[in-house]
């Protein structure tokens, strides 16, 4: 994408937020009080034309029990990156708390994520114009897509303290194909998991909650890679992998907070385990962050 198009969609995106927000009503829904509960790993929702806007997340309330959402950071992702060739990955979820009574409330959410990666095997063809890769045998495209989808109840205990309880389980599928020099390989791939959570939330004052969130990876498929080869030559092959890439039983213990004034509000949360990206089911490597995982996400909520 064009550097010049990447300000421009930036300024629109801004733009679109602050006008949301003008529009809005003008009481305030932040704080920790009977109705307005966590919206994050539990089973609640929006009200009905209530609006989030976040680091990480928008979200509006259709109904009292239907959340439209999109996450911000996959579209941003292709302000900053060459290889994404759509303005980010386009991503969409729904989320229904079709059960809210007395204690007890139950969810259930779908999602889709797509995206495309192209890029250019050669360091000398400009990754923004692609012109050579267009024309040449040296690039690279890969379309995936991720499909979670999740159930959650939460349970009231008393007026300080809940426990969220879910899981999720999302399918990622990619397909792709590269062409080095006088070859040309193609494929797909595909893995599951499964992942079940659980929230303890202790609310200290209308300002202050105090969260323990634990997650827990107990399958995951081994990724299955099927492909062709063609050398060019008259020469062809058949491709089919499967590599262990993350271990079952991954997990996470996560103390945390959430702090909610007039509008704004603010999560945030270190623990040790694995890495879990929370909106879509996945999973990092321990490795990768030195058995670190974090939560962060700052939104105001009308």
């Amino acid at each position: 994408m064009h550097p010049s198009l990447r300000k421009h969609l930036l300024v629109a995106l801004v733009c679109t937020a602050t006008a949301g927000a003008s529009v809005t009503p003008s009481s305030a829904r932040a704080y920790h009080t009977s109705k307005d509960r966590l919206l994050d790993t539990s089973a609640y929702s929006l009200h009905h034309r209530e609006l989030r806007l976040g680091m990480m997340k928008l979200s509006y309330g259709v109904f009292k029990w239907l959340q439209l959402s999109t996450y911000t950071v996959p579209w941003l992702l292709g302000l900053v990156l060459d290889d994404l060739e759509t303005f980010g990955s386009p991503n969409f979820e729904i989320k229904s708390t079709f059960y809210d009574r007395r204690r007890l409330a139950l969810s259930a959410s779908a999602e889709v994520v797509w995206g495309r990666v192209s890029s250019c095997t050669s360091p000398m063809i400009d990754p923004a114009t692609r012109e050579v890769c267009r024309t040449g045998q040296e690039f690279t495209d890969v379309d995936w897509i991720v499909l979670p989808i999740g159930v959650a109840s939460s349970v009231r205990v008393n007026s300080r303290i809940s426990v969220h309880v879910g899981g999720q389980y999302t399918v990622t599928h990619a397909v792709g194909g590269t062409q080095p020099v006088d070859a040309e390989v193609s494929g797909s791939a595909i893995i599951d998991m499964l992942q079940i959570y659980g929230m303890f939330e202790w609310r200290l004052s209308r300002v202050v909650a105090l969260t323990l969130t634990t997650r827990w990876l107990p399958y995951v498929s081994e990724p299955v890679v099927f492909g062709n080869v063609d050398f060019g030559d008259g020469t062809t092959g058949t491709i089919g992998v499967q590599a262990a890439v993350l271990e079952n039983n991954a997990f996470a213990v996560i103390p945390g907070a959430v702090f909610s004034w007039k509008r704004a509000n603010i999560r945030l949360g270190v623990g040790y385990g694995a890495f879990f990206v929370e909106a879509f089911g996945l999973v990092v490597p321990a490795s990768v962050l030195d058995y670190v995982s974090p939560e962060l996400d700052i939104f105001v909520r009308f």
